[in-house]
């Protein structure tokens, strides 16, 4: 079985990049798709954090937690695997953004 990477460079607003690479669960019908919702996921965050001292950082997890658990939930099936493949899911990422090292980005 070949493993699906997708690679990512993830640029905070303080100028630190990340390189990361996240193996793609085994049934991932597009690399592109799930990167392109990522991308779109980050800029909205940034877009409603930006200029606001009323959302910290745990606000911020907090709501990502609670979309993806309703999102979870909205789906048909075994509520219990869902729940499983989420925590996998969210598992997997992290041991990727952990694995990642930080450089400061080039500025143009």
């Amino acid at each position: 079985m070949s493993q699906h990477l997708m690679q990512f460079v993830a640029v905070t607003s303080g100028g630190k990049a990340y390189d990361i690479e996240f193996s793609l669960y085994p049934e991932t019908r597009s690399a592109q798709s799930v990167s392109d919702l990522v991308t779109r996921l980050l800029a909205v965050i940034s877009e409603h954090a930006q200029g606001r001292d009323d959302v910290s950082d745990g606000d911020i997890l907090q709501a990502l937690a609670m979309t993806s658990a309703i999102r979870g939930r909205m789906l048909e099936g075994d509520q219990s695997q869902i729940a499983s493949l989420t925590r996998l899911l969210f598992d997997r990422a992290w041991g990727a953004v952990s694995a990642a090292d930080g450089y400061t980005a080039a500025r143009a």
